[in-house]
């Protein structure tokens, strides 16, 4: 079982104890209990997505939970531009779903970080840390041999590889840029 999805059901059983004990104590309207009830809900809801990509839970790879740590978030960004009402009924009322995708797309571009919630930092917290532009490209300066490559593009592989979770748009750029 992947290490991060033990650390999540782990993380799960103490928020419900938490919640259970808030509950007792009548204390229902604080953070505390908010974060609790948070937390439960994300890790129910990753751990209800496995079908998705063909696994159970006991056989996932670190790899498999990011993946799907990375689409709730995006699930979960893309709930808030209708609740928030960055895209309302007129915004979108007879676009097509190529359109709709592309303006959904662009909007959770626009916005990036400022779209967030309890429910997207937690999930954010199971995600390894980002490497940061330098040390990539420090990497791949002692690493990457372009002349192997017909095309920079052809070495997103490994690097990738090497900097598991890394944003794929934030890599090109910094391929782009060597």
């Amino acid at each position: 079982m992947s290490e991060i999805l033990k650390a999540m059901k782990n993380n799960m059983k103490s928020a419900m104890l938490m919640e259970i004990k808030l509950r007792k104590e009548g204390i229902v309207a604080e953070d505390k209990y908010s974060f609790a009830i948070a937390q439960k809900i994300v890790v129910r809801s990753i751990i209800s997505m496995f079908p998705e990509i063909g696994k159970k839970p006991a056989d996932a790879t670190d790899d498999d939970v990011i993946k799907l740590l990375k689409r709730y978030i995006n699930n979960e960004k893309e709930r808030l531009l209708y609740t928030d009402k960055h895209l309302t009924e007129i915004d979108v009322l007879g676009t097509k779903p190529s359109e709709l995708k592309k303006l959904v797309n662009e909007k959770l571009q626009e916005l990036g970080d400022k779209l967030t919630s309890g429910k997207i930092a937690i999930a954010q917290t199971y995600l390894p840390k980002q490497a940061t532009e330098e040390e990539i490209t420090l990497w791949i300066k002692e690493n990457i041999d372009f002349s192997q490559y017909k095309n920079k593009m052809q070495a997103m592989g490994p690097i990738m590889k090497q900097f598991k979770g890394a944003d794929g748009n934030f890599m090109k750029g910094i391929l782009l840029k060597l």
